[in-house]
């Protein structure tokens, strides 16, 4: 008998030392997160911040493993990654999930929004998280987070080789744009003569004079070095960016309740430290291009633009890029 205690306690310890053997090791959760953007982005550091939190909260039963700069794939494949269960957690621009359910697509519709308090409104309405819980249940997730939390702090821009102050500037200006129905029809409407470019073409675009103007952020323009060839800076603000985190429902169902909790708190603190990084990247990077290429930026009265194409914003309805009804109930919201 001693024999066989012997036999089985050596059995354990080996069991243990191999990792087999219960205990807070055993029970240890880690979750997969993707992301497309670089490790040194405000974006990626938030999602360190929120991995760090969860360890903290969870006593280290649950961890965060992030894959930065697309290497799980592209949006839409982590998407499908997420619906199948094999990812774990997204955090995700709103206007993404257009694909998926087109009521998405508003966050795309430049100058819906009258201002960032009508927008966090909306974000805050019953009507929004109608939509989120909808479309969460269509596809196997559960959108555990808070998106006026996430706010990129980081407004839109023009960058032109001209100054540009008023729609009237923009008449005949070849402009760099996506194949999407939405944003090229704005653009053309603000008076540009709109080309599809490739984004990695951009910089020769400019350089060479094949187009005279690029829409992104501040931080987009001088990653790929746009402002070198492109001196003109003009914030448009037309339309606000928010993330929302998502987590596969097959995921979010193993975890224990005090886990979820836990990740959801962490989501949170996580959306301020991304607040918080991204208006200082913002300054940062606006400090770099008036001081390293000799940038103007300019801040323009933005009536004009959101009366040109008013107009047309009941033309996505139209045709159905956007369902009936979304932009009444949109315009129903007030602004503080």
């Amino acid at each position: 008998m001693a024999t066989l205690r012997r036999l089985l306690c050596g059995a354990l310890a080996a069991l243990s030392m191999l990792g087999f053997a219960g205990g807070a090791d055993a029970q240890a959760v880690n979750l997969k997160l993707g992301h497309i953007l670089p490790a040194d982005s405000p974006d990626h550091r938030a999602f360190v911040f929120m991995g760090d939190r969860i360890k903290a909260l969870t006593n280290g039963e649950v961890t965060l493993q992030i894959f930065p700069a697309s290497q799980l794939g592209a949006v839409n494949v982590m998407m499908e990654g997420l619906q199948a269960g094999s990812l774990d957690m997204m955090v995700e621009l709103l206007e993404f999930w257009g694909n998926a359910d087109k009521r998405f697509g508003v966050f795309g519709v430049p100058y819906l929004f009258r201002d960032r308090a009508h927008f966090v409104n909306y974000l805050k309405s019953p009507g929004f998280k109608k939509m989120a819980d909808e479309l969460g249940a269509s596809r196997n997730l559960v959108f555990f987070g808070d998106a006026t939390e996430w706010q990129f702090r980081s407004d839109r821009t023009l960058l032109s080789k001209k100054p540009i102050f008023s729609p009237a500037d923009l008449a005949g200006v070849k402009l760099r744009m996506f194949q999407a129905r939405v944003p090229v029809l704005t653009w053309q409407t603000l008076g540009t003569n709109t080309v599809i470019i490739p984004w990695g073409e951009v910089y020769t675009a400019l350089a060479t004079g094949t187009i005279e103007a690029v829409t992104a952020r501040v931080e987009a323009h001088y990653a790929t070095k746009q402002t070198e060839v492109a001196k003109y800076m003009t914030v448009t603000e037309e339309y606000y960016q928010t993330y929302l985190p998502v987590m596969s429902k097959r995921t979010y169902d193993r975890l224990k309740p005090e886990h979820r909790a836990a990740v959801v708190k962490a989501a949170s603190e996580a959306g301020a430290e991304f607040m918080r990084l991204s208006a200082e990247a913002t300054e940062t990077y606006q400090a770099r291009v008036k001081s390293e290429h000799g940038v103007s930026i300019i801040y323009p009265p933005l009536g004009p633009w959101k009366a040109a194409v008013q107009p047309i914003q009941g033309k996505f309805e139209e045709e159905g890029i956007i369902p009936k009804g979304m932009l009444a109930e949109i315009a129903a919201i007030k602004s503080n």
